[in-house]
C-alpha cells in the first residue's frame, strides 16, 4: 500500500496550491462553475464524507459546493462508461475490484494510482442475543441461526470478497467459486435477508432483523456509536482487507475541484478523523497513526498488509457471471 505522497504531488501540480492549505483552513480561489459531483458508498462512508471530508474540502476551496452521491462502485463504473463524453461525476471512490475492471474503459484522468483508505471484513454478531462470539464462517451454518443471517448483494465488494474467501478456505479460488456456492447453498436456510448494499445491511442489524453477517469494521463502529449491540470478530481463517481508491474522472469540467477534493481526502487531518471512532477507516497517509479503536483490528499498515485480500485480476473476468448466479440462487 502506498502512502499517498506521489498522488498528492501530482494533485498539487494540477491545482497549483500548497497541501498545507487543506489542513489550515485557508480559503483558496477556485472557479465556481458548478458544484463538484462526487461519489461515496452508502451508509457509514456517506456519513463520514459528509461530516469530515466535505467540510475540509470546503474550507480549502472558498466554500465550493458538493453534490455527494451514494453509489456502489460497480454502479459508478457502469454510469461512467455509459456517459464518457459527459460524465455524471467529477471525483469518484472505487474498491480495488471495480477500479481494476474499469481501467479498460479509459474513464480516469491520468494521475498516479493511490489508495485512500482500507476496510476490514470480519464476522459481525448481535452481542445481546449471542453471548459466545462465533469463531468461523462455518458457524453461520449452524441450524440455531435459521433466519438470523444477513448478506449484502454480490454486487457489493463486501460479498464478492467474502465469497472469494469462502472459496479459498474450501479449496477453491477466485477462478473456481464452486466451493463458495456450495457453502452458500448450505447457508440459505439461515439467511433472513439480502440487503442492496453494506449500508443497507447495517440497517437490518439496527432494526433487529438479523443477528449475524459478513461485515465491514467501519460499519460495525458506526453501529456501535448508535447504540446497536454489535461486535466484529476475527474468523479463525483471518481478517479480510479491502482497499479503496479515489479518482478524477476523465472529461470532467471541474478538474481543479476534483483534485482538491481528493487531496483533502488524503490529508492527515481527514485521514486521522476518518480513522477515529466511529468510522475506523484505515489511513493510508504515512503521517497518520492508527487510532485506538482501529488497533483492535490492525496495529498499523504493516500488519494490515499481512491480511488476506482478493486477486481481483482473476475474479473480475467472471464477476458478472458470479453476481448473476448469486442473484438466481439467493433470489435477490
Amino acid at each position: 500500500m502506498t502512502t499517498g505522497i506521489t498522488r498528492r504531488e501530482a494533485l498539487k501540480g494540477l491545482t497549483t496550491f500548497a497541501a498545507a492549505g487543506l489542513t489550515s483552513g485557508v480559503g483558496l480561489s477556485f472557479g465556481q462553475a458548478g458544484a463538484l459531483s462526487a461519489t461515496t458508498y452508502p451508509g457509514a462512508w456517506e456519513e463520514a464524507h459528509r461530516s469530515i471530508l466535505i467540510p475540509a474540502f470546503r474550507r480549502a476551496t472558498n466554500n465550493a459546493q458538493v453534490n455527494l452521491v451514494a453509489s456502489l462502485a460497480v454502479d459508478t463504473v457502469s454510469k461512467l462508461v455509459a456517459a464518457k463524453a459527459n460524465p455524471p461525476y467529477d471525483a469518484i471512490i472505487l474498491d480495488e475490484g471495480p477500479f481494476i475492471a474499469a481501467l479498460q474503459y479509459d474513464v480516469f484522468a491520468p494521475l498516479p494510482q493511490d489508495f485512500c483508505s482500507a476496510q476490514i471484513i470480519g464476522l459481525a454478531y448481535n452481542t445481546e442475543k449471542i453471548k459466545t462470539p462465533p469463531k468461523s464462517w462455518n458457524d453461520l451454518l449452524s441450524p440455531q441461526w435459521k433466519g438470523r443471517v444477513g448478506l449484502s448483494s454480490m454486487g457489493s465488494t463486501l460479498i464478492s470478497a467474502w465469497m472469494a474467501d469462502i472459496a479459498r478456505i474450501n479449496g477453491g479460488s477466485e477462478e473456481n467459486m464452486e466451493p463458495a456456492f456450495a457453502y452458500l447453498k448450505k447457508l440459505l436456510p439461515n439467511v433472513a435477508a439480502v440487503a442492496a448494499s453494506p449500508g443497507a445491511l447495517a440497517t437490518l442489524f439496527q432494526q433487529g432483523q438479523i443477528d449475524l453477517a459478513p461485515f465491514y469494521n467501519n460499519n460495525a463502529g458506526d453501529m456501535q456509536a448508535k447504540g446497536v449491540p454489535i461486535a466484529l470478530t476475527r474468523p479463525d481463517t483471518g481478517w479480510l482487507v479491502i482497499r479503496s481508491t479515489m479518482h478524477i474522472v476523465k472529461n470532467t469540467k471541474n478538474a481543479d475541484l476534483a483534485a482538491a477534493y481528493i487531496n483533502a481526502a488524503l490529508s492527515p487531518e481527514v485521514q486521522q478523523k476518518m480513522g477515529d471512532a466511529p468510522y475506523l477507516l484505515a489511513p493510508t497517509n504515512a503521517k497518520v497513526p492508527y487510532s485506538p479503536g482501529l488497533q483492535q483490528y490492525a496495529k498499523d499498515a504493516a500488519q494490515l498488509e499481512t491480511y488476506h485480500g482478493v486477486d481481483w485480476a482473476k475474479l473480475n473476468p467472471r464477476r458478472a457471471e458470479y453476481i448473476d448466479r448469486f442473484n438466481r440462487e439467493v433470489k435477490v
